[in-house]
């Protein structure tokens, strides 16, 4: 498969993205989002000046908006997370187009809140498109960037 996201010539083919460049991917993801979930504790917590209360809502919910923050502006923007680009993988809509802050949420939510993420990413290993559940529902596929030899 070949498309090209421009209209000038392009420079790169895009691929559906394989089971283990978007595994190795994901295991780089979770080392952002652990970073990125300590940095918004911390914010919090020093204002408070002191340890934020277990099952606290306005704090779960903070660190959740924080979290979507990142991908929903990552996707939105470049169809990239940092993972993404130092794997060579983008996040589009089915028509090859960024996708839509409203289809981010939704994307986000299915693999985050709902837990699809691990058990979606599995599910390529069954799907005829090799698409992950979260891709299918939300109307968005992963693509592989392969460079065009100059």
């Amino acid at each position: 498969m070949s498309l090209s996201l421009t209209n000038s010539a392009p420079s790169a083919t895009y691929e559906p993205a394989g089971f283990a460049v978007r595994g190795l991917a994901l295991v780089y993801e979770m080392l952002i989002v652990a970073a990125i979930l300590f940095i918004a504790a911390a914010i919090p917590t020093a204002i408070n000046r002191a340890a934020i209360a277990p099952g606290t809502i306005w704090f779960e919910l903070w660190l959740a908006a924080c979290v979507f923050a990142y991908f929903g502006y990552c996707w939105t923007r470049s169809g990239q997370t940092v993972a993404m680009r130092a794997w060579q993988l983008l996040l589009t809509d089915l028509d090859g187009r960024r996708v839509s802050w409203r289809t981010a949420l939704l994307r986000w939510l299915m693999s985050t809140l709902l837990g699809f993420g691990i058990i979606g990413w599995l599910a390529m290993l069954v799907d005829r498109d090799t698409l992950a559940l979260q891709d299918r529902l939300s109307k968005t596929r992963v693509l592989q960037i392969k460079k065009l030899s100059s």
